[in-house]
């Protein structure tokens, strides 16, 4: 039986609106890269394309469904002063890294929470892993339960493609691929606005998304309550 939370990422619809919205985390050069000749260049943006559609898969589904109870922020949503020693920290461009001591330790496409006060971290990727990938996981992880104190870490693999059987222990060890084949033909939806120039990124409210950070502060959910949740939405 699959966990909740992972079919409501496999489920859930985006439409041309998300696809749009998509686009505002992405700089000028990188949406112009959806529409290069140039394939290197085509598909290095298609990969920042799908991590922004991503997010907005996650944004929406937490905005329908308790599941979901915080969104790390991404692209253009991400707080202007953010950081710290420990945790989590951006990038300008707003991606999410992972410190420890100060240190840049790792990088991830994605951080969110659930009513159990279960973590959820995601790599998303429209091409073949490295063959260190498995052991960067591993670290992510290690990581993450470390600065959460201990709480459960659950690892997605996110991608348009079924994973190749070498990611197999990521699975066995707890960890789901979510697979949409459906999001990278979106670009075809907005392609006529990938090349109009935007002043600033702008940000759009979400009542879950936050600093990544707070993710990792909150303290985890009695089972419980997360049991009474899934029998009354069962009704």
């Amino acid at each position: 039986m699959d966990d909740p939370v992972v079919s409501l990422l496999r489920e859930a619809s985006v439409q041309r609106a998300d696809a749009v919205a998509a686009l505002r985390h992405l700089p000028l050069p990188i949406r112009q890269g959806l529409a290069a000749e140039d394939h290197e260049t085509r598909r290095r943006s298609e990969g920042r394309f799908f991590e922004a559609i991503i997010y907005e898969l996650l944004r929406k589904a937490g905005a329908e469904s308790p599941l979901i109870t915080a969104i790390a922020a991404f692209g253009a949503d991400v707080p202007e002063e953010s950081g710290s020693k420990n945790g989590i920290r951006y990038t300008r461009d707003g991606n999410i890294r992972i410190c420890r001591d100060g240190a840049i330790a790792a990088e991830i496409d994605l951080l969110f929470s659930d009513a159990r006060g279960r973590i959820f971290f995601g790599e998303a990727t429209i091409a073949p892993p490295p063959a260190s990938f498995i052991s960067e996981v591993r670290e992510k992880k290690a990581l993450l339960s470390d600065l959460a104190a201990g709480r459960e870490i659950i690892f997605l693999y996110l991608s348009p493609s079924p994973p190749p059987d070498v990611l197999g222990p990521l699975f066995a060890e707890g960890g789901y691929p979510i697979i949409r084949p459906d999001l990278p033909a979106l670009r075809e939806e907005v392609a006529g606005t990938l090349t109009a120039p935007r002043r600033k990124r702008r940000p759009i409210p979400h009542p879950k998304v936050t600093d990544g950070a707070a993710i990792l502060r909150k303290e985890r959910v009695e089972e419980g309550f997360f049991s009474y949740i899934q029998r009354f939405f069962r009704k």
